[in-house]
């Protein structure tokens, strides 16, 4: 893409990303739960199973990719060092490691971003300048014509898909806010402004050195060992989230001790991630975001149109089992955002849940709403 689309289709892709992330980010605030437990209310106290085994592959798969991708930077950093460096070795020891902050819960995840992201965006930055005066300047980069041919609409999808299922479950996180003005600040300021930079860092650094790998085009520029550095912190502090919210997902299914499962996903993600799932990287991009967002759609119609915000009903035994209306909706949006080519992928699918899903409610309501109705009566 050239440098005006990239920019819009950044711009506009953590614009989508801010507004469903922020608003399931700030229920999760409000009630204190993660994403798949908000899901109970929408989908029924056993469909929501189905929503956390979304959330729970999803990240999981990402946690796989990102493995990949700290095993080509090793490689990047120490070509010739042998079988300890070789990409898809590094890429499984690297997902060992990411395992262990994950396996210490939000704790480990804090711990790590506090030393991580200060050194990112400086790193970034620097990057980002060295990039620019490698080509001559501002005018002689944004003058270079990319021999691909990605379009605007394409782009904004790879940039929702990107972090789709991050801003589906950024409950999970923005569940310790304070307060839900909190939350909506984090995850605005996180998609809008900070992984806005940090596409556009990567984008240029890409662009001026004609070199797709990120690692080996921080080498051409320049930057050294410590930008490789910052890079893997940079996965890790990712990654170890991935891992995070995957376990969480998948503990709402299976009846055993969260740090369990952290120890046997992230195993198995980091064997995958070594056998070279990042080589799937952008197919999984577009996947991710047309068919996560329909489901954030689903959970936010019912929190904020449907119930109000006002999720009075605590004992999950008054939730039906299954709420067809919200897989329905769900299904829906899946199918209009791969099928109607015209306008972005990612908005139509995300808008077709929330429409059909109101408007099934309206038509068949939950037999909870109508004990409910009978009280207020």
């Amino acid at each position: 893409m050239n440098f005006k689309d990239a920019l819009m289709a950044a711009i506009v892709g953590n614009t989508i990303l801010s507004f469903f992330g922020g608003a399931i980010g700030a229920a999760g605030a409000k009630e204190g739960l993660s994403s798949s437990r908000l899901a109970i209310y929408s989908f029924g106290h056993e469909g929501f199973k189905i929503v956390s085994l979304v959330l729970a592959l999803t990240m999981a798969g990402w946690f796989s990719v990102q493995s990949g991708l700290f095993g080509n930077t090793i490689n990047a950093m120490f070509p010739n060092a042998g079988f300890i460096t070789h990409p898809g070795f590094a890429g499984f020891w690297g997902g060992m490691l990411m395992l262990i902050t994950a396996y210490f819960g939000y704790k480990g995840l804090d711990a790590l971003s506090k030393i991580a992201v200060p050194l990112i965006v400086i790193t970034a930055t620097i990057g980002t300048v060295a990039a620019i005066k490698s080509i001559g300047g501002w005018g002689n980069t944004v003058s270079i014509v990319p021999q691909g041919n990605v379009t605007l609409s394409a782009g904004i999808v790879m940039v929702v898909g990107s972090f789709a299922a991050g801003a589906s479950a950024q409950a999970d996180i923005t569940r310790y806010s304070k307060d839900t003005k909190a939350a909506w600040i984090a995850t605005i300021f996180g998609y809008l402004a900070a992984n806005t930079f940090i596409i556009i860092a990567g984008y240029l650094t890409t662009l001026t050195t004609g070199i797709g790998d990120l690692p080996k085009a921080m080498l051409k520029l320049g930057l050294g060992f410590p930008a490789l550095i910052v890079l893997i912190l940079a996965q890790w502090t990712t990654n170890d989230n991935n891992l995070y919210t995957s376990s969480l997902g998948l503990s709402n299914m299976i009846h055993v001790k969260k740090k369990k499962i952290t120890l046997t996903v992230g195993t198995i993600g980091a064997a995958l991630g070594g056998l070279g799932v990042a080589k799937y990287f952008a197919s999984w991009l577009s996947i991710l975001g047309i068919g996560v967002p329909p489901m954030a759609g689903v959970i936010m119609a019912d929190y904020y149109i449907i119930r109000k915000q006002n999720y009075r009903f605590k004992d999950e035994s008054q939730i039906p089992a299954w709420n067809m209306n919200a897989l329905i909706a769900w299904a829906a949006g899946c199918i209009v955002g791969f099928a109607v080519k015209a306008g972005i992928a990612s908005i139509n699918s995300l808008a077709t849940s929330i429409i059909i899903y109101i408007i099934l409610m309206k038509l068949r309501p939950l037999k909870i709403e109508q004990e409910e109705n009978k009280e207020e009566m």
